[in-house]
């Protein structure tokens, strides 16, 4: 069992930055104003809901237990700029160096069970809100976009993908699954 004291300062803010660049990684496939909050505010609904699960891993709860700190949050949120490549690009070595020091420090099944968790942290921010259309109607929940990004994040974390449809809502089913 590896613990946060088994990690550098340095080394657990590179594996605390992944599952944020993850989750920003999907925001910026597919960008919008509304959108994106919803898909930032997935990651702290995620960090709560995953504490809850009584088997969720020690190491994934540390990590846990620090992102829900807001001002770590801000401190390692990644601050990237560029071109959509540029930006795609600094988000998968911020991921890089997250499962770098993950295969360094944890063991197999740890790594694993967080590799799992930041992927499925990637299709909830994905599914958290929908894109396109107009006024809700012939929008979608996951776009081509976040789909083809979920895809390269399922290969990048080693991980299999989920099937995800890319599904028109409407703003009536969409109210009527909010509920």
């Amino acid at each position: 069992m590896t613990a946060k004291t088994d990690f550098t300062p340095e080394a657990w803010d590179a594996l605390l930055k992944g599952p944020l660049a993850v989750n920003i990684y999907i925001v910026a496939a597919d960008p919008s104003v509304f959108g994106s909050i919803k898909e930032v505010m997935a990651l702290s609904k995620d960090i709560v809901e995953t504490l809850a699960k009584p088997d969720t891993g020690e190491l994934l709860r540390y990590m846990l237990a620090d992102l829900q700190d807001k001002d770590t949050v801000k401190r390692l949120m990644p601050n990237v700029k560029g071109s959509p490549d540029e930006v795609k690009a600094a988000l998968r070595a911020e991921i890089e160096a997250a499962l770098q020091v993950l295969e360094e420090k944890a063991t197999p099944e740890e790594s694993q069970e967080i590799r799992q968790w930041m992927y499925d942290l990637a299709v909830r921010t994905a599914e958290a809100s929908k894109e396109g259309g107009f006024l809700g109607i012939g929008a979608v929940r996951v776009s081509p976009q976040e789909k083809q990004a979920l895809e390269e994040l399922a290969e990048l974390l080693g991980v299999e993908a989920v099937e995800t449809e890319v599904v028109e809502t409407d703003q009536a089913s969409e109210e009527e699954s909010s509920e």
